[in-house]
């Protein structure tokens, strides 16, 4: 009977795998991009050497996007496929609920994993990112599950066989977290900061570890010592202005996030928030309730409580270096989403009342269907490629192409990479390393005259709802072609307004 049931809960984890991939997939087949999305489209068509050196004078590391330039090399310049790319990682994760988590914590922790991997209310839209946050998740998990299996080993006194597969292993993971995203490199340092403790702490009992762990500490500075000076240049061009600050809204948002469809670009306490934070706020009751009947039952409580210590100290130690630059944002946490889920999924398998974990699944599952459906409207929306199409059923090879907002800018530059563009950067941002992603096509222009002394044809101009690049354009022996039209897109709310000129 119990075999039984053992193999009835196997086909219901799989059963939810299937239908969470299916769940997940729904909302992603489109070409929609924004700026974010965009910069990773332009640097995926560089070269190796070049990402490397593009990227150092952005804002992340360069793993992502090389692995990115691969997919590029395999498929060409497809927007959809990079999507589906990003959406793979978190395909992977769940699938990690049936090959890792219920192998090593039980098929109750396995399975509510996957579910909430998939059915989460955030992950059906940041899994979807053409950016580096699924594969950082997925990494950063990895990381943390051989982490804790090293951790194990050495506890149970597993022969140094196995003790070294799984130090490699967590060490391959280590080193690609620091190379994907700097909230990884965080998760990663704190983690083998904690295991040094412990093997330090346990150095009488096995100092073989100890010696191959400090070994492979020193591996892994070296791999990362050649991305330092670049870590170093970051974090100086951060310190001269972000854009990221630190608010109170931006604690609502890192407490309630898990829990929303998507941040909005400006913070605004609207349904949405309310509805997440409520959520949010009853899941952290609920987890601070298990950890107490947990110990009162004197239950195992060390998995869940090490993933959800490793997720706030993540919080706490970006927190801290934001007091001085800030860097705390909400997006970013979907780098460490893995161990929240996993500590969620951990506590809830110690639940005994099936009522109230079925009322608890049942809430995230309606919480994710409606985020989904809001994503299906939203990126299926018809109004989201049409400047596109009017542009490609317009433009001719020789155009230029001008605009100052980068935002909408940058998606015309992943679109059409191979007519002219000049950026007008109007506000003098140090962006011209950075901004090579979408060169060799685009240049950083700060006056006009630049590109219209010896320029003679077609110019499009991309501008705002607000007309401020048609208003500030030198139109002086020109002919307005088109009159402005403005396309209005429900995927990221984005405003083009298309001119077409044409210099004698």
């Amino acid at each position: 009977m119990k075999k039984l049931k053992s193999i009835n809960k196997k086909y219901i984890h799989i059963g939810i795998i299937l239908l969470g991939i299916i769940f997940i997939f729904l909302s992603a087949f489109h070409e929609d991009i924004w700026f974010d999305e965009s910069y990773s489209v332009a640097i995926a068509k560089h070269n190796f050497g070049d990402i490397w050196n593009i990227t150092g004078n952005d804002v992340h590391p360069p793993l992502y996007y090389w692995m990115l330039h691969i997919v590029w090399i395999i498929f060409g310049n497809n927007v959809m496929i990079f999507r589906i790319f990003s959406v793979l990682a978190i395909v992977i994760l769940g699938i990690l609920g049936y090959t890792h988590i219920r192998k090593d914590f039980g098929e109750k922790v396995g399975i509510l994993f996957s579910f909430l991997t998939y059915f989460l209310p955030i992950m059906c839209t940041y899994s979807q990112e053409i950016r580096m946050y699924s594969w950082s998740c997925l990494i950063v998990t990895l990381l943390a599950i051989y982490g804790y299996r090293l951790y194990k080993n050495v506890k149970d006194k597993k022969e140094l066989k196995i003790q070294n597969i799984n130090l490699i292993i967590f060490g391959i993971f280590s080193i690609t977290a620091c190379y994907i995203h700097y909230y990884a490199l965080a998760a990663a340092g704190i983690i083998n900061f904690f295991l040094l403790i412990y093997f330090i702490k346990n150095r009488k009992e096995n100092a073989k570890i100890l010696r191959n762990f400090i070994i492979l500490a020193i591996i892994q500075v070296i791999a990362y010592i050649p991305w330092l000076l670049y870590l170093k240049g970051q974090v100086a061009h951060v310190e001269n202005g972000f854009w990221i600050a630190l608010q109170f809204s931006t604690l609502i948002e890192v407490l309630s996030f898990q829990f929303r469809r998507q941040l909005d670009s400006t913070f605004t306490f609207n349904l949405q928030t309310i509805i997440a934070l409520v959520a949010s706020l009853a899941m952290y009751i609920y987890i601070g309730y298990r950890i107490y009947k947990a110990k009162k039952e004197k239950s195992e409580m060390c998995p869940g409580m090490l993933a959800i210590i490793l997720y706030i100290a993540v919080i706490l130690a970006v927190l801290i270096i934001s007091l001085k630059t800030p860097i705390l944002y909400a997006r970013y946490l979907i780098v460490v989403t893995g161990l929240y889920i996993f500590g969620i999924a951990y506590f809830m398998a110690k639940e005994k009342r099936k009522w109230v974990t079925i009322c608890i699944c049942a809430a995230i599952l309606i919480l994710g269907c409606i985020s989904n459906v809001t994503n299906i409207m939203i990126n299926y929306d018809s109004s989201n490629m049409k400047q596109i199409e009017y542009l490609k059923e317009n433009i001719q090879p020789e155009d230029i192409i001008v605009y100052s907002n980068i935002g909408n800018g940058g998606v015309i530059a992943a679109f059409f990479p191979d007519n002219k563009q000049y950026f007008y950067n109007g506000d003098y941002w140090d962006v011209e390393e950075a901004y090579k992603a979408y060169g060799p096509g685009m240049e950083i222009i700060y006056n006009y005259e630049d590109i219209l002394k010896d320029y003679h044809g077609r110019i499009w101009l991309i501008d705002s709802q607000d007309y401020s690049l048609y208003n500030a354009f030198p139109k002086e022996s020109m002919q307005v072609i088109t009159e402005p039209i403005e396309f209005k897109t429900k995927y990221q709310n984005y405003v083009y307004t298309i001119i077409l000129l044409e210099k004698e």
